[in-house]
């Protein structure tokens, strides 16, 4: 069986209680589409976990990200798009102060990890030809026939990061094929577009299905069996 989640932000537990209510086993295959640090009590365990588990495959998010750009920033002194404080404004501090305790190798291992991780993945489905994996979502464009096409057209800011001019345009520029991110909780996207749902729940819109259920603002870690599009609720 094929999963997908999102969002996790250093809540091992919920990870746990995540795989465990899934049976999740060595012949299944877990994506997470990015945030896995961040906000939550246990952010390196849960990176160190899902980095050591070879089933479990991580795409990047922008927490991920807040992380490499930092220490570039650090060790090689070079110029970032982010700075530290802005990272730790956004629930790094954890995050940070753990990795500082790290030896130099340990964090040169844990970066060159995260830089391994992949910011987009297609998948190839049964039923809907093509399941698209991305952490924050796309900038649509008519001129694309495949998503190959449109996601080669992307910048990377735009997948780790892009929100209203994602969600709140219409999104029917690719032929077939299925969509899924996280990012923005689905209670946020519901206030963005003006909609009345119930919270935390899988939000559905055409092509495009969002999975942060804010479960650290009391919602759901969510997740979809990709086999048969089941939806799990933690």
């Amino acid at each position: 069986m094929i999963y997908v989640t999102s969002d996790i932000h250093g809540c091992y537990d919920a990870l746990q209680k995540l795989l465990d209510t899934i049976k999740f086993s060595d012949t299944d295959t877990l994506y997470i589409v990015g945030d896995v640090i961040d906000r939550g009590p246990t952010s390196l365990e849960t990176l160190y976990f899902v980095r050591n588990t070879k089933n479990i495959k991580l795409l990047l998010g922008n927490h991920e990200e807040f992380l490499l750009e930092c220490f570039k920033t650090i060790w090689k002194k070079e110029k970032s798009f982010v700075s530290l404080d802005v990272w730790l404004q956004h629930g790094g501090e954890e995050t940070y102060q753990k990795f500082l305790q790290l030896s130099k190798e340990e964090q040169k291992e844990m970066v060159e990890y995260l830089s391994s991780c992949p910011v987009y993945q297609i998948l190839d489905h049964e039923q809907t030809k093509k399941v698209v994996l991305v952490h924050a979502g796309i900038k649509p464009n008519s001129l694309a026939a495949t998503w190959e096409e449109l996601l080669g057209q992307q910048q990377r800011n735009t997948l780790l990061w892009v929100k209203e001019e994602f969600l709140c345009q219409p999104f029917e520029v690719v032929p077939e094929g299925r969509l899924i991110f996280g990012h923005t909780p689905t209670c946020e996207i519901q206030r963005i577009r003006k909609e009345h749902r119930r919270c935390g729940m899988v939000w559905k819109d055409g092509k495009r299905w969002g999975i942060d259920g804010g479960y650290l603002f009391g919602g759901h870690l969510i997740c979809l069996r990709l086999d048969d599009w089941k939806e799990y609720y933690i």
